[in-house]
C-alpha cells in the first residue's frame, strides 16, 4: 500500500493544530478538504484516527501513534527536498548558501576556528555560522548541519564522522613550580593545586594516566573549576595550578615559556574528536568539503592554535 503524501500532510496539520478549525485557519485549505482527506486516510489505513463528536474531534491511540511516524516522515522528505535544492543549485553555481557548526569549546577558537577560516577561504559565497556549545551534547540535530564533539550526543538520526585523535597532557608555569615543586608521581597531584575542566557529568573518577610503566588515576585537588578551556589555560599561565589541556592547544605559550609540561611521561588516552551531523545531510557538497577539511586539520592539529596567551600583570 502506498499513501498519499498530501493525506499524512492533511493529518500531520490537523494533529498539530488541535483541530480542523485551527488546521484551516493555518494552512487555507477548508475545513470539508481537510475532513474528506482524513477520511480518506482513515479508509486506506482500516483504522479510525480520530473520535469525533458534536463539540469537536480527539485522536484516538491509534491516531497518537500514526502521528508519531508521521513527523519523522515528513521531517525526512523536507530534509532531503533541502538537500536535492542545495545539490541542484550547486550543479549550476558552485558551492553557496549557509552552513552551521556547532563546536565544543575545547575546540571552537581553535580547531574550529582555524577550519572554518580555511573553508570560507576556499568558498567566499557561503555563509557560515560557527557558535560554541553552551555544554558538551547540547547541540540540536535539527539547528545545526554538524557538530564538533569528543562524544557524541545520543540523539535520533545523528551520525559520527571520526576525524581523528587529539593528544593531552599536564601543564604549569614555570612561577607556579618554582614555588611549588615538580610532581614526581601522578599521586603528587593531589598535593597539588590543579585547574580543572568541568565535565557536563562532574565524573572525573574514571580518567587515567598512562606511561611505560603503568597506570594512575588522576585525582587533582581542584582550585579552581571551569567549563571553558580558554579559562582553565589562562589560571594555568597565571601560576593558579597544574592543567590537563590538549597538547596542540598549549603549542603557542610552550614555544614562549609561559607553560611546560608537568609529569611529561604521564597522558591520558588520546581523545577521539567527531563531526556529528543528520544522516540525510551528509550528501550536501559544503559540510563533504567542510568534513574533509578537518581530517586533513586533524593531522596537521599543532598548527591550528595561533593565539598566545599572556600572563597578567602583578600575577604568578
Amino acid at each position: 500500500m502506498q499513501l498519499d503524501m498530501r493525506l499524512v500532510m492533511a493529518f500531520s496539520l490537523v494533529m498539530r493544530s488541535g483541530s480542523l478549525t485551527q488546521a484551516e485557519a493555518v494552512s487555507g485549505i477548508s475545513k470539508a478538504t481537510l475532513s474528506r482527506q482524513l477520511q480518506v486516510l482513515e479508509e486506506e489505513l482500516g483504522v479510525t484516527l480520530f473520535n469525533r463528536r458534536a463539540r469537536g474531534m480527539t485522536p484516538t491511540e491509534a491516531g497518537r501513534a500514526f502521528y508519531t511516524h508521521c513527523e519523522q516522515i515528513l521531517a525526512d522528505v523536507s530534509g532531503r527536498l533541502e538537500l536535492a535544492r542545495e545539490q541542484l543549485q550547486e550543479l549550476g553555481s558552485g558551492i553557496s548558501g549557509e552552513l552551521t557548526i556547532k563546536a565544543d569549546s575545547e575546540f571552537s577558537t581553535t580547531f574550529a576556528a582555524h577550519v572554518t577560516k580555511l573553508f570560507m577561504a576556499r568558498h567566499p559565497n557561503v555563509k557560515l555560522n560557527l557558535d560554541i556549545a553552551d555544554y558538551p551534547g547540547c547541540a540540536k540535530a535539527e539547528e545545526i548541519d554538524g557538530y564538533i564533539c569528543a562524544e557524541l550526543p545520543d540523539i535520533p538520526d545523528l551520525v559520527g564522522k571520526l576525524l581523528g585523535q587529539i593528544g593531552y597532557g599536564l601543564y604549569a608555569s614555570p612561577s607556579y613550580l618554582q614555588k611549588k615543586g615538580n610532581p614526581v608521581t601522578p599521586m603528587d597531584l593531589t598535593h597539588h593545586d590543579s585547574i580543572v575542566i568541568r565535565s557536563a557529568s562532574g565524573d572525573k573518577d574514571g580518567l587515567m594516566l598512562h606511561s611505560q610503566g603503568g597506570g594512575q588515576p588522576y585525582r587533582p585537588k581542584a582550585n579552581v573549576t571551569t567549563n571553558d578551556p580558554w579559562i582553565m589555560k589562562t589560571f594555568c599561565i597565571d601560576g593558579f595550578g597544574i592543567a590537563l589541556l590538549p597538547d596542540f592547544f598549549v603549542r603557542p605559550e610552550l614555544t614562549q615559556e609561559l607553560l611546560v609540561p608537568v609529569l611529561p611521561e604521564w597522558k591520558p588516552k588520546p581523545r577521539r574528536i567527531y563531526c556529528a551531523y543528520q544522516k540525510q545531510r551528509f550528501a550536501g557538497r559544503k559540510l563533504r568539503d567542510l568534513m574533509t577539511l578537518m581530517v586533513d586539520c586533524v593531522e596537521d592539529i599543532d598548527s591550528c592554535s595561533g593565539y598566545v596567551g599572556r600572563s597578567s600583570a602583578g600575577i604568578g
